[in-house]
């Protein structure tokens, strides 16, 4: 019988997954076919999931024959597409890369991506690029709406070439996954860090202000003997999977801690009278900009 032995995914391209062995070999890998039938998933694999396989005894290929159980992951739904998409798995952070501008600032996408990483049990950090680009008091704009939330930030400006020893030691020491849209800057952040990763940067588009496609598939980079980044595809649009209006407040905590002062035991803290969180955005508690993201998402959801 041919052995079976763990591995860790760490690229999937057209149907071919490559995976990082015991050895640090890496090795082709396809799919059991009946292995996902009926599966939820629009990726069945991810980046970062622990899997079993087994070498051909006839040539090089491997078949992934079982995934182990993830204890993290981030996914999305795509529009149009009722999937769920699992971008990557065993993760302990998600680097969310927002610029100052060239691509714009979205709160609502850092917002979406925000209660992903809740759901799927990450750590989300906030590193906004491109600081030099803008005045210090748009900096401060920007981050104002999370700095009542537990979350840690570092800035980065497009001329600076000294790494930060904080965030160069976190990535250096955890797995950590890279999301945010085209042009922010991820792999600019990647090659100020890890020089020798060398990964191609793209321009941004003078007309539409928006970033090129240079990274096209999720790939995981080892930078350390304890230190994985996985970089992945610009995003524009991050739809949330098994979310709906009657779950979403449960993925903020800072709503959640006024929720039990509402009135209604099934606040959901937008049309209601007598709600805890509205009063403590009109006393600038919770920032509007936050509450107006949690709205915005809120109004996007199915009821149930």
């Amino acid at each position: 019988m041919t052995k079976r032995e763990l591995g860790t995914v760490i690229r999937r391209t057209k149907g071919f997954y490559y995976l990082r062995n015991n050895l640090n070999q890496t090795v082709e890998c396809k799919i059991k076919g009946l292995l996902f039938k009926n599966s939820r998933f629009d990726n069945q694999v991810a980046v970062g999931d622990r899997v079993i396989y087994q070498k051909s005894e006839t040539d090089n290929l491997g078949l992934i024959i079982e995934i182990e159980p993830r204890n993290s992951f981030l996914s999305r739904t795509r529009v149009g597409k009722e999937a769920e998409q699992v971008i990557a798995a065993n993760i302990d952070y998600l680097l969310i890369v927002a610029a100052t501008k060239d691509p714009a600032f979205r709160f609502n996408l850092i917002n979406r991506m925000l209660v992903a990483a809740s759901v799927g049990r990450i750590t989300p950090i906030l590193v906004i690029t491109k600081t030099d680009l803008v005045p210090k008091k748009e900096i401060d704009h920007l981050l104002a709406p999370f700095r009542d939330l537990e979350l840690e930030y570092f800035l980065s400006t497009t001329l600076e070439l000294e790494q930060n020893p904080k965030l160069s030691k976190l990535l250096k020491n955890s797995v950590s996954v890279l999301a945010g849209q085209s042009g922010a800057g991820k792999s600019s952040l990647l090659n100020k860090y890890f020089p020798a990763l060398s990964i191609k940067i793209g321009d941004v588009g003078l007309k539409t202000h928006k970033g090129s496609h240079t990274t096209t598939y999720t790939i995981s980079h080892q930078i350390a003997e304890n230190g994985f980044v996985i970089d992945t595809p610009g995003i524009r649009e991050f739809g949330l999977w098994n979310i709906t209006q009657a779950n979403l407040n449960e993925y903020y905590p800072l709503i959640q801690t006024f929720q039990q002062q509402c009135k209604h035991r099934n606040c959901r803290h937008v049309h209601e009278p007598q709600c805890a969180v509205k009063d403590a955005v009109t006393t600038k508690v919770i920032h509007p900009i936050l509450y107006d993201g949690y709205v915005s998402i809120f109004n996007s959801l199915p009821p149930r």
